[in-house]
């Protein structure tokens, strides 16, 4: 995921969108703008989706003109949707990698327990 602006740029552009009262509809241009979302996997995608989504919820409800508030509604429930989305498409089973490193794992806890010590780390998820 490549970013396209500094802290200072970002601050430019969310200031913009409460001004101008960017609405659902501005989402494509306000992540292109920030980010370049292109070629990455949905994980990274949703997470840049939920990083600018929480930065709006971030800034101040009064840099809102009253008027504008329903398009700053709109404007993060369409990220929600668009994290709900990409999350939906996503496997909710463990990888490959997750399984033989759970294996790892539970071979590792076998060794230390039959040589006597305790366990460097107990299994850090449980299916």
């Amino acid at each position: 995921m490549q970013v396209k602006v500094d802290d200072v740029g970002l601050t430019v552009i969310l200031l913009t969108a409460a001004e101008a009262g960017w609405g659902k509809g501005k989402v494509p241009q306000l992540m292109a703008q920030i980010v370049d979302i292109g070629g990455i996997d949905k994980n990274a995608r949703a997470r840049a989706y939920r990083l600018v989504r929480d930065a709006i919820v971030e800034l101040p409800l009064t840099i809102w003109a009253q008027d504008k508030l329903n398009a700053r509604r709109e404007l993060l429930d369409e990220l929600n949707r668009q994290v709900t989305a990409l999350q939906a498409g996503m496997s909710n089973f463990p990888t490959p990698e997750e399984l033989r490193e759970d294996a790892w794992r539970l071979e590792l806890d076998a060794l230390y327990r039959a040589a006597g010590d305790t366990p460097a780390r107990t299994p850090s998820r449980k299916r």
